[in-house]
């Protein structure tokens, strides 16, 4: 494999879509383009959200379900929380309780602050950390009583210097604790955790024009004993070994046991395992094999590679952030896979995705997933539209419930593996584009699952 190749940035990505686009329809569609990026800019987004007032964002669907299963019907509620017009927030956190189930606390973060909902979506109230108004808050994290902790960077620093500002503060935005550490963000949700007194995160580095992987920093992983107070990294790969890390979380039920993913090409994906707090990692996911065996098809290491898992009993789940070539068996598309949630991961097939795979949400007696759309400009509406899955646990399968609307033709990462590691009473939230299931709002969406 060319080890120069580059995961492009948003941006590029997004120039290189425009400019294919244009070659192929000629600059007729040049108006077109030029409208949905604007649409989907946060400028845009708060134009449409001012000219619309107080318009509800909801929708439902109602879908009979396979028979066999613990229920006849499912009821899907999504919506846009009742959240100020101004400023433009993004979902960030639905954090668990200390006893593993989900609270009703809601975070969603803008430039210069956050909100904090502490009852599912219902209210809000805003934060803005003094000497952040420049800032982009990226991430907020509930550290458990009045304390969050946040991940803030100026723009400049996406382009010129790997740097965060990763900071403790209240309910009403002071500040107790900043530190100022030279690296990048985790990503989405589930790149951070706490258990007993252990926080951790793992970086998701930015993109820098030109670098080979010979040239990557090495990634690393911080933990924090005192609350976010200091930091220390606990482990550390080459980058030229690894470009991202996606996933860092605590396994629900066992004490200082954590697991690690990491990606994007099928040498780079990885899961590892900590049972003691991070102290020591071990990969499990065969680590010198270059092929994975399931059921007697050999898949490449792009099995691996996922930005969400779930545990049930003593197995765990996954969708794979990556679509996979055809076999004799499935389709061209995103694997579903569980495994004993043992040593050495034994991955079976669950099911086949259309699009990859972002998050996978516990509802109860079943998971709910969700992938991304295509990554390739589309006029069909039909094609470029994100999945929704349910997996039952007592015997996991893909079953389709339903695809959300996309009003843009610029391809979305739908949720950007920003969701609720749980419902309450049916209830979950997830990130959104600005033109996903609603043609304009907050990148928020609240979900409620009712089953008959």
């Amino acid at each position: 494999m060319d080890k120069t190749r580059r995961v492009p940035s948003r941006l590029s990505r997004a120039l290189r879509i425009y400019r294919n686009t244009v070659e192929r329809g000629g600059i007729k569609q040049i108006p077109r383009l030029t409208a949905e990026f604007l649409a989907r800019s946060s400028l845009g987004q708060r134009a449409r959200m001012h000219l619309s007032g107080s318009a509800l964002l909801a929708k439902k669907y109602r879908i009979d379900l396979p028979p066999g299963l613990s229920a006849k019907h499912v009821h899907v509620h999504i919506a846009i929380p009742a959240l100020p017009s101004s400023p433009y927030y993004e979902f960030t956190e639905h954090p668990l309780e200390r006893h593993g189930e989900a609270s009703s606390i809601v975070l969603a973060t803008t430039k210069g602050g956050f909100a904090i909902s502490p009852d599912l979506g219902e209210s809000w109230q805003p934060a803005h950390p003094r000497g952040y108004t420049k800032h982009e808050i990226v991430h907020a994290k509930y550290l458990g009583g009045t304390e969050y902790l946040l991940q803030a960077i100026l723009p400049a620093w996406k382009r010129r210097e790997a740097l965060v500002d990763t900071i403790v503060v209240n309910a009403a935005g002071a500040v107790l604790a900043e530190n100022r550490i030279a690296g990048s963000p985790w990503h989405g949700c589930r790149g951070v955790d706490m258990r007993g007194d252990t926080l951790m995160f793992a970086e998701y580095p930015y993109e820098t024009p030109g670098e080979t992987p010979g040239q990557r920093r090495s990634r690393r992983v911080f933990r924090s004993r005192d609350s976010g107070r200091s930091w220390q990294v606990v482990f550390e790969v080459p980058g030229a070994t690894v470009r991202h890390f996606h996933f860092l979380q605590a396994r629900p039920g066992r004490m200082g046991e954590w697991w690690l993913a990491s990606g994007d090409y099928p040498e780079e994906s990885h899961v590892w395992v900590s049972r003691d707090d991070g102290d020591t990692w071990q990969d499990e996911s065969s680590p010198l094999a270059e092929t994975v065996n399931i059921d007697g098809i050999p898949y490449t290491r792009s099995v691996f590679r996922l930005t969400d898992l779930a545990w049930f009993g003593d197995q765990v789940l996954w969708g794979t952030d990556q679509v996979l070539p055809r076999n004799k068996k499935s389709p061209r598309g995103a694997r579903v896979f569980q495994s004993p949630a043992n040593e050495t991961l034994a991955p079976a097939l669950v099911g086949t995705a259309q699009w990859e795979i972002r998050n996978v949400v516990d509802v109860g007696d079943f998971f709910v997933l969700l992938s991304q759309g295509p990554g390739k400009f589309s006029d069909d509406p039909g094609e470029r539209r994100p999945n929704v899955f349910l997996v039952p646990k007592d015997s996991p399968r893909l079953i389709h419930l339903l695809d959300v609307d996309v009003y843009s033709s610029v391809p979305t990462g739908f949720t950007y593996s920003k969701a609720s590691r749980a419902a309450k009473d049916g209830v979950f939230f997830t990130s959104r584009s600005g033109t996903d299931v609603f043609p304009f709002g907050h990148k928020v969406l609240k979900w409620e699952f009712r089953f008959f």
